[in-house]
């Protein structure tokens, strides 16, 4: 069974070690980069074929085979900020490429700033992001935030944080305690706080998402 996040993931490793090609065919002729559809077919079913660096329509075929990929794909895609492209199959009848919208997303220039293609860093950041939506999608944890049972790792599912910051005033305090607070001890009440990587119910926040792949 393969799961799309774990082909995401699997996806970002390989172009981090292989590199990302962006010329023609799926895959470079004098190195081991690949393209982003072909290092989701890799991470997907373990092999490289050799028309990807040789024939296009076939690769689109052998990509367009592996459902598994085609899955991963998608989500790719569905994390892009512009539209799908669409192909048309026969006359009058037009399909979602998803397969042209991601290979051409990391090799054209964007026609807003910074007006150019994006860099390795932030196709895999983008693909990690895939990621994480397809891990809510399928099992509600996101990679690297919550446990194998969906749980926040920050604030193990609680949605807040104590803390022991809030001293107790002498006037609330029981006799015995003010007798204490004479002697210089001080008593202090657990305070709570928001957590700032889930939203109180397991769902990582946007900005714990994107401080995560600004740092990798």
């Amino acid at each position: 069974m393969h799961d799309t996040a774990h082909t995401l993931e699997r996806t970002a490793y390989l172009l981090t070690m292989l590199g990302l090609h962006t010329g023609d065919q799926f895959a470079a002729r004098d190195s081991d980069a690949l393209d982003v559809c072909a290092a989701v077919y890799m991470a997907t079913e373990g092999t490289c074929p050799p028309e990807f660096t040789t024939d296009e329509v076939a690769s689109l075929a052998i990509i367009g085979a592996s459902a598994p990929a085609m899955a991963a794909i998608r989500a790719i895609s569905d994390v892009l900020d512009s539209a799908v492209c669409e192909t048309e199959v026969e006359p009058g009848t037009w399909v979602p490429d998803y397969i042209e919208h991601v290979s051409n997303w990391a090799a054209t220039a964007s026609p807003v700033e910074p007006k150019r293609p994006p860099t390795v860093d932030e196709v895999i950041g983008r693909i990690l992001r895939a990621a994480n939506h397809a891990a809510i999608q399928t099992s509600g944890t996101r990679t690297g935030f919550t446990d194998a049972y969906g749980r926040c790792r920050t604030c193990g599912g609680h949605g807040a944080l104590t803390t022991e910051g809030e001293e107790i005033p002498y006037e609330e305090l029981s006799p015995r305690r003010q007798q204490g607070h004479k002697l210089g001890h001080r008593f202090y009440r657990n305070t709570s706080k928001p957590c700032p990587h889930c939203d109180g119910q397991d769902r990582v926040t946007d900005a714990a998402v994107s401080a995560y792949e600004a740092s990798l």
